[in-house]
């Protein structure tokens, strides 16, 4: 999209100057005009989600809308996003589960895993970002309320219906981010939806996140994600979430 507006941007400037100044004026003018317009639609677009009550049918259209501000985002920050081992992906809903750096990482996991329509279960704060906040609702990523037990179990369960649907949901079992890079204690409930769902569990690790907001605009940040394993559910069916929490651990801190 980033590239698209800077094409029209140029082209503009090519039709509409008569001097360098001019076209420097123009290419400007139309860039920012663009990306103007591009917030407005985000913003009329937002008007339309109902926070406590998404729509699913719309669900398709505002993960659209998220993947094309985050692609122009990126590439605007000069953030390069690899997916390793993307083949692992099973088919029909999973959840994905995986280490956290970042605020980056949700957005750059659906971003990466656009194809499979990839949502996440969000802290309930997100939800209140202006614009951006509906948007997330509106895509599908479940609200969660890190204070309140009763309303997490419920929105596992709303989980486990999704990827009994065919939905790809991720979570981040550490529930914060690590602002050390270490893994911090997990949050043994989440694993679960995997076992309620009767579904695969893929293990996702990501890596130099966290390096995004430091070199954002100023230099290149290449952020890793890579597929470790692909847990079936025959093999978590009967193990505890404890069980399972260390096995992921364990595959997150294999080399």
């Amino acid at each position: 999209m980033l590239y698209l507006y800077l094409a029209l941007s140029l082209a503009a400037a090519a039709v509409f100057a008569h001097s360098i100044l001019q076209g420097l004026l123009v290419f400007v003018g139309a860039l920012l005009g663009l990306l103007l317009l591009h917030v407005l639609v985000l913003a009329a677009a937002s008007l339309f989600v109902d926070k406590k009550n998404p729509n699913p049918r719309f669900f398709p259209f505002y993960r659209k809308l998220i993947i094309l501000s985050v692609g122009p985002l990126l590439q605007a920050g000069r953030v390069r996003v690899d997916l390793i081992g993307a083949e692992k992906l099973p088919e029909g809903g999973f959840l994905l589960v995986g280490n956290h750096r970042s605020d980056f990482d949700p957005i750059t996991a659906m971003y990466a895993l656009r194809k499979r329509g990839l949502t996440f279960v969000t802290k309930k704060e997100n939800g209140d970002i202006p614009v951006g906040g509906r948007i997330i609702i509106g895509s599908g990523c479940l609200s969660l309320d890190r204070s309140d037990d009763k309303q997490g179990l419920l929105v596992i369960r709303q989980a486990v219906r999704r990827i009994r649907d065919g939905e790809a949901i991720g979570i981040y079992p550490e529930g914060t981010r690590s602002k050390t890079g270490e893994l911090l204690p997990f949050r043994m409930g989440c694993f679960k939806a995997a076992q309620w769902a009767k579904c695969p569990l893929v293990v996702l690790k990501t890596e130099n996140s966290e390096l995004v907001e430091k070199n954002f605009l100023r230099r290149k940040t290449n952020v890793r994600l890579t597929v470790k394993a692909v847990l079936p559910y025959d093999e978590i069916a009967d193990m505890s979430t404890v069980q399972i929490g260390e096995k992921v651990r364990n595959i997150l801190l294999e080399a």
